[in-house]
């Protein structure tokens, strides 16, 4: 067999300007499906990079296989007894298989697939080219890009983030003629808008892409962009003393994402504006003009300079810097304008206003809201979060901790909106509010997101509590409850952010008691109950959810949840029992025991109250619950494992009273190899009624006990 030729592969789709946070999207999915359908295509390569930048993405492959290698395969036709008569020569169905699949009839021959005897025969498949392949496969991967927002131009229905201009494909110099839209590959592509003035450019091959590129101002490699940027921000700040550029990998990822020929330059701002909070001052460079930040080296602080990056060259860059100047001492202007009239009334009169603010309609104003949040403050802080009277602080950040949503700095979706809570605590703060208050009033709202850190103040992750539960009630209540994709008001973030609040500061808080706490503040209505249920599931999927990212097994935690999820840190902490007990041999014993039991027992287990008294039973001696007790059970096996339950209960309830959770399921454990020798040497269901009727209500009892600490079915070993 000869070996396969190896070469370059370059596809290049050009397009309108495409926004910066489209173009992540579009490169991990096509490096991930193309990198998957390489393989399913027998392609080998040696090095796959997808590149993208504002107007193009391209994808480069280095040693493609040129076409896959031939192989023969085996193909399974009709069975052996439809394919051949009973003379054992062909039927219609055998001489039809081999004629479809261009093989001999007397190339046929029988196989056994397990399943029974059928023809089988060998087939010569030659490899196609990878141009062919791609050209294809091309196409449908770039059909299903997830972007945010896809459009139509023209009359055509086909639709793609942006209008396509271009498309080059080269298989080592040849072109391929991948299709897409109305547009066939050729070889040429486009350099950089404005220094290339858009001229076409004749791509040689797959290895001059990147150069022929970049000598047409147009850098593809969107690292590399990245590469640049810093290194052009560290040389632009060189001859400023004691100044660094203030980290932000996100605005560098997406400036790098807006220009394909980056030129970083340094301008400044008065310092006037340092009457701001540093925030603002960030905000207001990095929200809509997407300049960095430029921060002392040695101390806390903003220095009076920012560093924009230009998609261009550097010819006439002292315009462009003025320009840049002029737009940002606009919006400075305006954000102390908003700082200083914002200043002249309190926090209290800025929340009367809040009345005429709707939070949702038919559910109440801002105001209203704040009011609810403040009462299920005060319950949080009475079943589990407090111990003393709440402090002062808490009650007033409570009571006044949405004052700034009407203020001139946050309100009609500015881009300092992003900033609430943080600017209510620098208001409090200029009226005279305590220290600790206004502290509460800048961390309420964290985390602010999966990746934002839980606040270290535990007054206010409290407030936060009570936020987030009214949101979800309320919203939950107004027919706002997430489904699929669709979560308007980000329920499930603030669902995950309240259980981790709960878990870092170790609150143990009743999370149905909790929802219904919130919802006595809403209107009564015959929904009430079942919107409870509703969202005591959401709750703990969520919670399901959470301990599996925090590394424990779905089983589990499934285990755990229905009899202790109602208060997620000790759900936790039976988690980390359990997990730490699942792979011990009694235990395997116990498990397996349980699930025995459920099995024998079906629906006809004891519930609620019943269940929940079983340890006072057994404490007793062991009886059901009318009474009937176990003194007549006859075999050795059974007593065994009765009188172990006997001698164990009063340990195991102790343990759990004092949450000594590895203790509880020590004790239990230890109860595996009574329940293993039941099982294997008594027969439950007899031929005597009042005996098989009293041994179902010790299995009720035994595993009524068990029920108490976990569901043991979910950890039992599959066999």
């Amino acid at each position: 067999m000869s070996e396969i030729k190896r070469t370059g592969f370059l596809f290049e789709i050009g397009t309108d300007e495409l926004p910066a946070r489209f173009l992540p999207v579009e490169q991990k999915h096509v490096e991930k499906t193309l990198a998957v359908a390489l393989t399913e295509l027998r392609l080998p390569y040696e090095a796959l990079q997808v590149f993208v930048a504002p107007r193009r993405l391209a994808i480069l492959i280095d040693g493609l296989a040129a076409s896959q290698e031939d192989v023969t395969i085996e193909i399974k036709g009709p069975p052996a007894k439809v394919a051949f008569d009973d003379d054992g020569k062909p039927t219609n169905a055998a001489i039809g298989f081999a004629r479809k699949n261009g093989i001999d009839v007397s190339n046929l021959y029988e196989i056994d697939d397990g399943k029974g005897q059928f023809v089988g025969a060998k087939k010569y498949v030659p490899g196609k080219s990878a141009a062919e392949l791609l050209t294809e496969k091309i196409p449908e991967i770039l059909k299903t890009i997830p972007f945010p927002k896809t459009m139509r131009w023209g009359r055509s229905d086909f639709v793609y983030a942006r209008p396509i201009q271009w498309l080059v494909a080269l298989l080592g110099t040849e072109v391929v003629p991948v299709e897409f839209g109305s547009l066939s590959a050729g070889r040429l592509s486009r350099g950089h808008r404005t220094l290339a003035l858009g001229r076409e450019i004749s791509i040689d091959s797959s290895d001059s892409y990147l150069t022929q590129l970049q000598d047409n101002f147009v850098i593809v490699n969107q690292n590399l962009r990245m590469e640049i940027i810093s290194k052009g921000i560290s040389e632009a700040l060189s001859n400023i003393d004691n100044a660094k550029c203030m980290d932000d990998q996100d605005l560098l990822i997406e400036v790098a994402n807006i220009c394909e020929y980056p030129t970083p330059f340094v301008g400044s701002f008065s310092e006037d504006f340092f009457e701001l909070p540093d925030e603002v001052i960030v905000t207001a460079l990095k929200s809509h003009q997407r300049y960095f930040s430029v921060e002392k080296k040695d101390a806390h602080g903003l220095l009076p300079y920012f560093v924009a990056v230009r998609d261009g060259g550097s010819e006439a860059l002292d315009n462009v810097r003025h320009g840049n100047e002029k737009v940002l001492r606009a919006r400075l202007s305006d954000a102390l304008f908003y700082w200083e009239f914002d200043q002249r009334q309190t926090p209290d009169e800025h929340m009367t206003r809040l009345s005429s603010v709707t939070w949702i309609e038919g559910y109440g104003s801002m105001l209203d809201k704040v009011e609810r949040v403040r009462k299920l403050v005060d319950w949080i802080w009475k079943n589990g979060a407090g111990v003393d009277e709440m402090p002062a602080d808490l009650v007033r950040a409570a009571e006044i901790y949405k004052f700034d949503l009407v203020t001139e700095m946050i309100k009609d979706g500015k881009e300092f909106t992003k900033l609430e809570g943080l600017i209510g605590a620098r208001y409090a703060a200029a009226a005279k509010e305590s220290s600790q208050a206004c502290e509460i009033l800048q961390e309420y709202n964290r985390p602010r997101s999966a990746g934002d850190e839980v606040s270290e103040n535990k007054l206010a992750s409290i407030l936060s509590i009570a936020e987030r539960i009214d949101t979800l009630v309320g919203c939950w209540l107004a027919g706002f409850s997430p489904t699929g994709a669709k979560d308007a008001y980000a329920l499930r973030r603030h669902t995950l952010s309240t259980l981790r609040i709960m878990a870092a500061h170790n609150l143990h808080l009743n999370i149905p008691e909790l929802l219904a706490a919130a919802l006595v503040s809403y209107p009564e209505s015959d929904n009430n109950d079942n919107a409870i249920q509703e969202m005591e599931k959401f709750v703990s999927t969520r919670l399901l959810g959470y301990f599996e990212n925090l590394g424990y097994e779905g089983d589990v935690v499934r285990a755990v949840l229905p009899t202790h999820g109602q208060d997620p840190v000790d759900a936790l902490k039976w988690v980390e029992a359990l997990a730490a007990y699942r792979s011990k041999d009694d235990f395997v014993k116990l498990a397996t025991g349980f699930k025995r039991c459920r099995n024998i027992l079906g629906e006809n287990v004891l519930r609620g109250q019943d269940r929940r008294s079983s340890p006072e039973r057994w404490g007793k001696g062991g009886m059901s619950p009318k009474g009937v007790n176990f003194d007549s059970l006859p075999e050795p096996a059974e007593i065994s494992l009765r009188d172990s339950v006997r001698s164990k209960v009063s340990n195991l309830t102790t343990a759990e009273s004092e949450h000594d959770y590895n203790t509880v399921f020590s004790i239990l454990s230890g109860l595996g190899p009574a329940i293993d020798y039941f099982f294997d040497s008594v027969r439950v269901n007899t031929d005597n009624e009042e005996l098989t009727s009293i041994r179902h209500d010790f299995l009720r009892e035994v595993h009524s006990l068990f029920a108490r600490y976990a569901d043991f079915s979910e950890v039992v070993p599959s066999d």
